[in-house]
């Protein structure tokens, strides 16, 4: 099994393989550039690459988000990895990942002081601003998973004159909200090890404690909420398979994926532009 084309940058996989204290990120790749680490680590994962292989890229080309969306990112200024998974979960359940991919990195960052907010269903906030997302990509045979590629972009390094006039409040780093300059390497092997942590904990089958924690972490139980095609929504839990359950003109539903404008609250402040699902925002979803 090759590795993909392109420059590595050996002597940061070293330094930053050295912190990594589980199964995932091994083996670790980083790139100064590729046009997307997800299909990078897709063509690795056809060759029969083990769980938890990661393939980090410094600056993309072709990154994306989801429904097709660009991405991009300054170089050297975000963690832009795609990570393998081999689920033993139901694909039916694959929304779950997504959920412990958002809080892992919401636990992660909790030791540098930074509390995180998460938004259904692959956003990260702080003070209602984009900082991170999750774009998983599956591969089934049959009724279940091949593999499972986690693509995840956590904006780091950015400033708010990194951000285009127009997202500036909507968009932030780790780094703004810690107050000073952390170090990625650190970030990265806290994240992957919180993330190994939750998944360990879903495919045992303890989902009360994942879900708990991620409604903890969820600021938008009760608001309102407009779907694509117009309707009022109240958004009311998340279910054991990840899906949000709304109540709308019809009574309640669940919903598995969408974009979702949430209304403008008064007393909290107006939330520009944060779709569910929406990889417009730097740093978002694109990897």
């Amino acid at each position: 099994m090759d590795p993909p084309a392109g420059a590595r940058l050996v002597e940061l996989e070293r330094a930053w393989a050295g912190r990594l204290s589980g199964r995932l990120g091994r083996p670790l790749y980083v790139y100064e550039k590729l046009p997307s680490s997800l299909d990078a680590l897709a063509a690795l994962a056809g060759a029969g690459a083990p769980e938890g292989t990661c393939v980090l890229a410094e600056s993309q080309g072709a990154g994306r988000g989801r429904r097709g969306r660009s991405w991009a990112s300054q170089p050297g200024a975000s963690l832009l990895l795609a990570l393998l998974l081999r689920p033993r979960l139901a694909p039916e359940r694959g929304g779950l990942v997504s959920l412990a991919a958002a809080l892992a990195l919401v636990r992660a960052a909790r030791p540098f002081g930074i509390r995180l907010k998460v938004k259904w269903p692959n956003d990260v906030l702080h003070d209602g601003r984009k900082l991170a997302g999750i774009l998983p990509e599956a591969r089934l045979a049959g009724s279940a998973y091949r593999f499972l590629a986690l693509g995840v972009g956590i904006n780091v390094h950015q400033t708010p004159g990194d951000f285009p006039p127009a997202l500036r409040g909507q968009a932030s780093s780790l780094d703004l909200a810690a107050g000073r300059r952390l170090g990625r390497g650190e970030l990265l092997a806290a994240y992957l090890s919180e993330l190994e942590i939750l998944l360990s904990a879903l495919e045992a089958g303890e989902l009360a404690k994942l879900l708990d924690d991620w409604r903890a972490a969820w600021p938008h139980r009760g608001r309102q909420a407009r779907d694509e095609a117009g309707r009022e929504l109240v958004l009311e839990d998340v279910d054991e398979w990840g899906g949000l359950v709304v109540t709308g003109p019809e009574g309640v539903e669940t919903l598995v994926a969408g974009d979702l404008d949430l209304a403008c609250d008064a007393a909290r402040g107006p939330e520009l532009d944060l779709r569910a699902g929406d990889a417009s925002i730097d740093g978002d979803e694109g990897v």
